[in-house]
């Protein structure tokens, strides 16, 4: 709205129409009227003019006067108004045209485009964006819908995901990151992302609008990852069923090996008259079982690997099996000249597991013990039910230790500590990775911890489902049926 001096003029005018009564009229001689006008002379008197011109103004009705500086203050507070409604108006539209020069940049620079569809979840809009990317025209898609790809063979392995968002599109929905197979400008395959959400005016639904991005890139990378793994894999399980098949070989000569040292330094045909071939018949077997271990840690990983390892769960003696495991490396660590400590205590649980894997992570976890703790340094073993109602087997020697950048990398397949160790203490890097594959079948975890010059820790947590209620001396008198978990698992 704008005022002008005319709009003012008329108001006055109507104002004085209104103040002046009807049939009146302002002349100099009913102005000089003082019966009229008795405050005239007063006037005059104070302002030291003469009567007749202080009439003047008195003659106008005060109520006109007051009007009239009501209408002035009124038209004031009223221009007042509509400047700060046009400055703001101003401010908004330069807003409104700034908010749409940064969405213009951003489109431009955008990978993605601008679609609608109306209520019949047609193309009504499409972002120009869209024939830079597609190379197909806007308006060749205009009017078409991209629910007709779904009926593509391309999309036969996505009937599940079109279900679900057919479902959503019905529901009326949001909708994000919805992928399709769809043809491209020259007929070739190519792949789309899409997000939308529904548009509604007075509650009435109006279709979508969202944004679109072309995939196919991603997408045939995406299938190169997917082959690769798929190869990876092939080729995980062909060295796999190839350490299983050479280990086999190997051990068969191997044990034959093994026995025949053994009848030897048994002297089971007659005495030697040579010490020096007990010796070496005793390094042959020695040897032997050495090589017998590692060929049988490979066939074990590389079943893990190939997923063919299953564990023979029965209820365990933990107690009993830790003895046995100290007895079998009872010769070792005297020859390595160690002391070793085991902390079984007699109201140790039954344990849950496979015996056989279990011993065989003892033992590997014993055997590292000896081979990495100089003459002199101790052993301790351990087993004990911890505040989680689990059990603790922990194994913990005075050896060289390891650095905290190698402990992780130890516990991977044929890692080792650093190549110093690795050539003075030999093993090819199996008995912990193995030991912690072993721990993780039974659903436990393993933690290691070491410091060189000081010594390691390795603690095997298993969880309390594995526990079992009755003490190991009570397990030859009950059936296997009838040892229950732990009555504090189950809480």
């Amino acid at each position: 709205m704008r005022v002008t001096i005319f709009h003012y003029a008329i108001l006055i005018l109507g104002l004085l129409a209104i103040a002046v009564p009807d049939g009146a009229a302002i002349s100099a001689s009913s102005l000089t009227n003082q019966h009229s006008l008795p405050g005239a002379a007063t006037l005059a008197a104070a302002t030291g003019a003469p009567a007749s011109e202080s009439s003047l103004f008195y003659g106008v009705s005060p109520a006109l006067i007051w009007g009239g500086i009501a209408f002035i203050l009124f038209q004031s507070v009223l221009i007042t108004l509509l400047v700060f409604n046009h400055i703001k108006r101003r401010k908004a539209r330069e807003a409104l045209m700034q908010s749409e020069r940064r969405f213009r940049d951003i489109t431009s620079i955008s990978s993605d485009w601008f679609w609608e569809l109306d209520e019949n979840h047609r193309l009504t809009d499409l972002s120009d964006r869209y024939e830079k990317v597609t190379r197909q025209a806007v308006s060749s898609q205009l009017g078409t819908t991209y629910l007709r790809f779904e009926k593509l063979s391309w999309n036969d392995d996505r009937r599940d995901a079109w279900k679900e968002h057919r479902e959503a599109i019905k529901a009326r929905r949001s909708f994000r990151n919805f992928e399709y197979a769809a043809p491209g400008a020259d007929g070739e395959r190519c792949y789309r992302r899409i997000s939308g959400t529904p548009v509604f005016e007075n509650d009435v639904f109006k279709g979508y609008r969202g944004t679109g991005t072309d995939i196919t890139e991603e997408f045939e990378r995406r299938n190169q990852l997917l082959h690769m793994i798929y190869e990876a894999d092939l080729a995980n399980r062909a060295k796999s069923a190839f350490l299983a098949n050479m280990s086999h070989e190997l051990r068969t000569p191997l044990n034959a090996i093994i026995g025949f040292s053994e009848i030897i330094t048994g002297q089971l045909f007659g005495e030697l008259k040579n010490a020096r071939y007990l010796d070496y018949a005793k390094d042959i077997n020695d040897t032997g079982k050495h090589l017998l271990t590692v060929l049988n840690d490979l066939l074990d990983v590389s079943r893990i690997e190939a997923g063919f390892l299953t564990l023979d769960e029965n209820v365990i003696d933990l107690r009993r099996m830790m003895r046995s495991c100290a007895r079998m490396l009872d010769e070792k660590i005297s020859d390595a000249k160690l002391s070793l400590t085991l902390h079984t205590p007699p109201e140790l649980p039954a344990l849950l597991g496979d015996e056989t894997r279990l011993r065989q992570v003892v033992i590997n976890l014993l055997t590292n013990a000896v081979k990495f703790t100089p003459p002199g340094g101790t052993i301790t073993a351990s087993a004990a039910i911890v505040d989680s109602g689990g059990l603790e087997i922990t194994v913990e020697d005075t050896g060289v230790g390891i650095s905290k950048a190698d402990i992780e990398r130890v516990m991977e397949p044929f890692q080792q500590a650093e190549q110093d160790l690795s050539r003075r203490y030999g093993g090819v890097g199996l008995g912990l990775s193995l030991a912690r594959t072993l721990t993780e079948l039974h659903d436990g975890t393993i933690k290691l911890e070491s410091e060189p010059g000081v010594g390691t820790l390795v603690r095997i947590h298993l969880p309390a489902n594995r526990v079992r209620a009755y003490p190991v001396q009570d397990l030859e008198q009950k059936p296997l049926d009838q040892i229950k978990p732990l009555n504090r698992v189950s809480g």
